[in-house]
């Protein structure tokens, strides 16, 4: 790391250390990843918990594989806790009004502190950052009313900083690209219901498999918008790979199928 940025991560296990033990909300990407080994340099893997909030909302291949990922970047020792969660039981979740990831952010939260106050913890991390608090986010509202520590927020980490820290420690999330639960492709007021999640994950998941990690598929009526990295542009332009993506999507009932061109960054 270069001098700044080694004064950041040291700052970051300063603060850390001042805590005993802790819990951190963890989604398998690489802010809360980058966070979570922090946490177990600093306090040892005995005094971290891990959190995953397992529900349909995430793809099943994250939660099948969510502790082998942890593990090669926290070691075998991580302690992983799969808490079951289920927003569908949130109405306002469902209705997917403006405030949707606010009521879930709330919900999967609030499941999580009381799993640690049964261990009598009451700390618990989230990896939210500092390019975080410039964007509009609902649940940063639910992380401030539950009293939710944000460590790379105090020390200063911004995105770019996490990713260049996460490269130098050789850590296998470095590259993941940015990732949102299902819910998200899904049009503000349009009724969230599994159906549609497991249709949106089937889709992905044809990309996936074609190459294009890290891309999202937002379905729009007969229409589907399609979100790719900026590298992956180039690929999907050619005529072959373009026909093929075309004819899947027709198949499964978007007569449109619309390409984001200024493309994901990671």
């Amino acid at each position: 790391m270069d001098t700044d940025l080694q004064g950041k991560f040291d700052d970051l296990l300063d603060h850390l250390g001042s805590y005993q033990k802790v819990g951190v909300a963890c989604s398998g990407g690489v802010d809360s990843t980058f966070l979570a080994h922090a946490c177990c340099r600093a306090l040892g893997p005995d005094n971290v918990i891990i959190l995953f909030g397992d529900s349909k909302l995430q793809s099943s291949e994250l939660r099948s594989t969510i502790e082998e990922r942890l593990a090669k970047d926290l070691g075998p020792e991580v302690q992983v806790r799969k808490i079951e969660v289920d927003p569908f039981g949130q109405a306002a979740f469902v209705k997917n009004a403006r405030n949707r990831c606010y009521v879930c952010k709330k919900y999967i939260y609030t499941e999580f502190l009381d799993y640690l106050s049964s261990l009598e913890l009451s700390v618990l991390f989230d990896g939210t950052n500092r390019d975080d608090l410039q964007d509009e986010r609902p649940g940063l509202k639910a992380i401030k009313e539950l009293g939710i520590v944000s460590p790379l927020v105090t020390a200063g980490f911004h995105k770019e900083d996490i990713r260049r820290a996460a490269q130098a420690l050789g850590l296998a999330c470095a590259d993941l690209p940015s990732n949102s639960c299902l819910a998200t492709r899904i049009e503000t007021d349009t009724a969230i219901d599994d159906q549609h999640l497991r249709a949106i994950e089937a889709m992905e998941s044809y990309l996936h498999d074609r190459g294009y990690h890290g891309c999202r598929v937002r379905p729009r009526s007969n229409k589907v918008f399609i979100e790719l990295l900026a590298e992956d542009i180039e690929k999907i332009a050619k005529l072959q790979e373009r026909s093929s993506i075309i004819a899947y999507f027709q198949e499964n009932g978007y007569d449109v199928v619309m390409l984001e061109l200024g493309g994901r960054k990671r």
